[in-house]
């Protein structure tokens, strides 16, 4: 028997401290059988909040991932040129 889990979007989870909100899934089926998703997310860093992002992601684990790779580069941009390069390059 399969387990389904079912998420009302939008959701809320937080990826390295930084508080992401997930807007919506798309569930496609590719043509080899395979099930992958298309997620929107926003990250609302030190109070910027970033435009729409698009992951393409098979699984949780792998959206995790990505959003842990993501969260990371706004951090590493914040350390190197602040916070207002932050704010001009997400938003």
């Amino acid at each position: 028997m399969e387990k389904s889990t079912i998420h009302l979007t939008p959701f809320f989870i937080t990826v390295d401290g930084v508080p992401v909100t997930i807007l919506e899934v798309l569930k496609t089926q590719l043509i080899s059988g395979e099930t992958h998703y298309h997620v929107a997310v926003r990250f609302n860093y030190k109070g910027v909040t970033s435009r729409t992002v698009s992951l393409h992601v098979k699984d949780m684990k792998e959206l995790v991932n990505k959003l842990k790779i993501e969260v990371t580069k706004i951090k590493l941009v914040d350390y190197a040129y602040g916070i207002e390069e932050v704010r001009r390059q997400i938003r």
